[in-house]
């Protein structure tokens, strides 16, 4: 079976693409891909900037809902810890992270699209974290996401609603950097990077990023250790 993640590398950007053939689930699996390539851009002494790409219908849909339904209370406890240990990473990723929002970036795809340092979408690149729809309490990992990017309105709205964005809401919100159509999301995502790449000093980006981010950072943090305690029982 074919990877599900795809890495390349045009001159100075990597391009990391997720493909599962549907909502691109963030399982343990996907994550251990996605983590893999991140791996492969940063040995590669070559890469300034790294894009990461959802494929033609959908950014991600989320946590695999299947782990979530075996009851199994370990596995979902790793899958919870996993996703937002990958929100870190892209974070604090040595590099500047250009997400490529292809379609929908759902629950923890939306966590994960707030974690890139500028993010393209399109028209229909609806941002959502669904959890309270289908009876989820928000993980604090999640929330302390949200609030390090999101306005303190749509923050709000956004975990006591489930409320949805998209287009000029997106962005205005903090949800998306900028929108073009949908066939340009990848090759846009891809022109920043190589913009960044050719601009950036690398030790400044990521000192800079870690120092604006250090209080958000610590809060993820503090919620990714309390996941066992948070969800117990």
């Amino acid at each position: 079976m074919s990877s599900p993640v795809n890495y390349s590398r045009d001159a100075a950007v990597a391009t990391i693409t997720l493909d599962d053939g549907k909502v691109n689930a963030l399982s343990p699996a996907m994550q251990a891909e996605i983590n893999a390539a991140l791996d492969q851009a940063t040995a590669d002494g070559e890469v300034k900037a790294v894009v990461l790409a959802g494929n033609s219908k959908v950014f991600s849909g989320g946590f695999d809902l299947s782990v979530f339904a075996s009851g199994d209370t370990a596995a979902t406890l790793g899958m919870l810890a996993g996703g937002f240990e990958l929100a870190v990473r892209c974070l604090t990723f040595p590099v500047p992270v250009v997400m490529a929002a292809t379609g929908p970036a759902i629950a923890m795809g939306s966590f994960l699209l707030l974690s890139g340092d500028h993010r393209v979408g399109s028209p229909r690149s609806r941002c959502q974290a669904n959890e309270v729809t289908i009876g989820m309490t928000l993980p604090i990992a999640a929330i302390e996401i949200m609030r390090m990017r999101l306005t303190p309105a749509v923050f709000q709205r956004g975990i006591s609603t489930a409320a949805t964005y998209a287009g000029d809401a997106a962005i205005a919100g903090g949800w998306l950097d900028e929108i073009v159509e949908s066939e340009a999301v990848l090759p846009r995502a891809q022109q920043v990077a190589a913009e960044i790449a050719a601009t950036v000093h690398t030790n400044a980006h990521v000192g800079s990023k870690l120092k604006a981010r250090a209080a958000a950072l610590d809060a993820i943090r503090a919620g990714i250790d309390g996941l066992a305690a948070e969800f117990a029982g």
